[in-house]
């Protein structure tokens, strides 16, 4: 026979310790956890701003390929939209074109179905389908880095809203003297050499034969990341850009329109109004002037004045004139912006820049040595 074996009684068997986390040791993880994020964060986050800083510069990349290729068909560059006016005029910074630098280059980054879709002797705003093209939005023409421009708001004399943006700024001139301050045309001394020399790359048509300085040497188009979308009512007015400035009649509509083509009336809008950050607005292009400041005061600095606080200071608002963003070089990059070189190279341009620098490098035949920058 087997013996009977007896089975202990659960009240016998001894106590079993539980398995789990005391509340220190929870609190502990969820401490290390915190702190590894606190880590990681900044990591992730600067990765992301790198990876958008590089499409930033493939975007300029891609703009300068096709401004090449522009030249190599027209032998000139794109106009800038905003341009000077000849020497003597009593206005110097009053002419447009009458489409901007992206609807000339449109064929040249793929978009040749929404070029061919605009009626060039109308304005951007004319009802139908400009105003539909007008209202694309085109990836090449945005920084991804800019989470900063507010929304589309623009209102008289265009009500209607939705426009397709840019984050740069085709540069038409600049009116930095050779003192560092701003001239407006009227700069003191034998060293200030006139404003008619400090036309850009772009300008009005130039070609690679008119960039004396050499194209390395020279920026075509600026970053102006986060500028404000509403009306800029004292820039232009609709008949400087069909009909001619009314300080110089014959240059702002040389090689646009014969005679005088008024589209004023065919795309019914007028007065004044304009919209720098839109990609169709001729004033998308602008000049480089720094900061307004005193006849005979240095500006300072050039490249992200007044970035802080978010908005610009009370002293120089973004929503003032050559503040900011507001037609100035300017990003939401950390320590400066990029700019594309007339060569179709592009460079990061530190906002601790010379100003005399910048205003070399706005102008394509000043007859400055730039160097190394």
């Amino acid at each position: 026979m087997f013996p009977i074996l007896s089975v202990p009684s659960k009240n016998s068997m001894p106590n079993q310790p539980r398995r789990g986390f005391t509340l220190i040791e929870l609190l502990v993880v969820i401490a290390i956890i915190a702190i590894l994020i606190a880590l990681l964060l900044p990591a992730v986050q600067q990765a992301r701003e790198a990876a958008r800083r590089t499409q930033c510069r493939n975007n300029m990349k891609q703009m300068g390929l096709a401004l090449h290729n522009y030249e190599s068909t027209f032998t000139k560059f794109p106009a800038s939209g905003e341009f000077t006016a000849a020497a003597g005029s009593a206005t110097p910074y009053r002419s447009f074109t009458a489409t901007s630098t992206y609807t000339q280059m449109l064929p040249y980054i793929d978009q040749a179905p929404l070029y061919n879709s605009f009626d060039l002797n109308q304005h951007y705003t004319a009802a139908g389908a400009n105003r539909t093209a007008a209202k694309t939005a085109i990836p090449a023409f945005l920084c991804p880095s800019n989470g900063n421009t507010p929304a589309d708001n623009a209102a008289t004399p265009v009500a209607t809203t939705g426009y397709g943006k840019t984050d740069y700024m085709p540069v038409a001139y600049t009116d930095l003297t050779d003192t560092g301050a701003r001239g407006n045309g009227a700069c003191p001394g034998p060293t200030c050499r006139s404003t008619w020399d400090r036309d850009s790359v772009l300008g009005f048509h130039n070609g690679m034969r008119d960039c004396t300085d050499g194209l390395s040497n020279s920026v075509a188009i600026f970053e102006a990341n986060g500028r404000t979308q509403t009306v800029v009512a004292s820039s232009y007015a609709l008949g400087q850009v069909f009909n001619g400035s009314s300080a110089a009649p014959t240059v702002a509509n040389r090689g646009i329109f014969p005679g005088t083509d008024n589209t004023q009336t065919n795309g019914g809008f007028g007065g004044a109004g304009s919209v720098p950050g839109r990609w169709a607005d001729p004033d998308s292009g602008s000049g480089v002037s720094g900061e307004a400041r005193a006849a005979g005061v240095a500006t300072k600095g050039v490249i992200n004045q007044n970035k802080t606080p978010n908005g610009g200071p009370t002293t120089c608002p973004w929503t003032t004139n050559n503040c900011g963003p507001n037609d100035e070089p300017f990003s939401l990059h950390t320590g400066g912006c990029h700019a594309l070189l007339g060569d179709g190279s592009v460079r990061f341009v530190s906002e601790n820049i010379d100003t005399q620098t910048v205003r070399m490098l706005s102008s394509r035949a000043d007859g400055g040595i730039v160097g190394d920058f």
